[in-house]
């Protein structure tokens, strides 16, 4: 089963993945988490990002990228088998790149072969509350609000589409995976 975490920088995704992982292990089932940027071309990214010369079009092939090796690298291991919840998924590459102007149906395409998720939530805050829990302990690029606001809105769009299950990540943590967890629940996923 895929679950994907989607949200603007700073949702909560990473710490709610973890919290999600054993709520799965309680209940007798292996879960694992994927992250992005976490394989040589993912490395490279970080690498390079925060210089500001990828463009939109380089960074959809080098996230889609990077997505692709986590994902043969779980098949390898045969995960697929088992829970796999993606801290950012296929709705982050196309929200990101859609904020720059990019065509979201041509990110879309270049995702194609990339397996669908089970369910995909999304973690809504404000763009002011991503730009206050950024800190430099961990990798963020430091975007403006006028931006975020823009990857909000596509985020929001595609809830309206019925892709993606809003949550809010204002409440405190707890609250927010007991929310995911009840969503989970009613829908026979966990």
């Amino acid at each position: 089963m895929i679950i994907a975490l989607e949200g603007i920088d700073n949702a909560g995704k990473t710490t709610l993945a973890g919290m999600l992982t054993d709520e799965f292990l309680k209940s007798g089932k292996n879960a694992i988490v994927s992250k992005e940027l976490t394989t040589e071309v993912g490395k490279l990214i970080k690498a390079t990002i925060k210089t500001g010369m990828l463009t939109p079009i380089s960074k959809t092939f080098l996230f889609a990228a990077d997505r692709q090796l986590r994902i043969e690298k779980l098949q390898e291991e045969n995960c697929f088998n088992e829970v796999v919840i993606f801290d950012r998924y296929l709705h982050s590459a196309i929200v990101y790149r859609e904020a720059e102007q990019l065509d979201g149906m041509w990110v879309k395409d270049v995702n194609r072969n990339i397996p669908k998720s089970d369910i995909a939530f999304y973690i809504d805050i404000t763009p002011e509350e991503s730009i206050k829990r950024n800190t430099d302990t961990k990798f963020n690029i430091h975007y403006s609000i006028e931006h975020l606001k823009r990857v909000r809105e596509a985020y929001l769009n595609y809830v309206e589409l019925g892709e993606l299950v809003l949550i809010d990540g204002m409440k405190n943590t707890k609250e927010v995976c007991e929310n995911v967890i009840d969503v989970l629940r009613k829908g026979g996923l966990l």
